[in-house]
């Protein structure tokens, strides 16, 4: 089975260095974000995807609505592939960054009413497994940074520092398995 994993475009949240797991909050795409939602359609056009699955946020739905339009695929929306809870919903990026970098144990640190990124990757490998079990010829997932983060490191044997390292931009594909 061929795993595809995509990262939504660009969101209006990601333009103003913003936070957001909350489904509820409404953080669409920018114009950018759509075009990128396009590129990446055309680019999967041609694979057999007959299965999605998706985070709850607005801007994954979003992508994942733009690529499924030539697909006419399932869409599943699992909470297991939200954005990380930082616990500072719509609050700066780079104030969760430096709260999160200042603890002793950055992984495993969480801001009362977030989750840690230990916890989130152990929520992403549970989605992985529960996914290992399907058998479809092609699967997409859409879903957000460091859910892809998680991904990279399980499918690469990576350790949380090592994912942490690892970048995915706004609407770049990873791929994974074969077909």
């Amino acid at each position: 089975m061929k795993l595809i994993f995509l990262r939504h475009g660009e969101s209006e949240y990601n333009l103003l260095g913003r936070c957001n797991a909350d489904p509820v909050v409404a953080v669409p795409l920018t114009p950018l974000g759509r075009r990128q939602a396009e590129a990446a359609a055309g680019r999967l056009r041609d694979l057999p995807i007959r299965r999605m699955y998706v985070s709850r946020l607005q801007r994954a739905q979003e992508t994942a609505a733009i690529v499924n339009a030539s697909h006419g695929a399932r869409i599943h929306v699992d909470t297991r592939l939200d954005d990380r809870n930082t616990g500072f919903e719509g609050l700066q990026v780079k104030d969760y960054l430096r709260a999160m970098r200042g603890a002793p144990d950055p992984y495993g640190w969480k801001a009362p009413t977030g989750e840690s990124y230990r916890e989130m990757v152990a929520r992403a490998h549970a989605f992985l497994e529960d996914l290992s079990r399907l058998d479809e010829p092609a699967v997409l997932v859409v879903t957000h940074h460091e859910v892809l983060q998680a991904v990279a490191g399980h499918f690469q044997g990576l350790s949380l520092t090592q994912m942490w390292q690892v970048w995915v931009g706004n609407g770049e594909i990873l791929e994974f398995g074969s077909g």
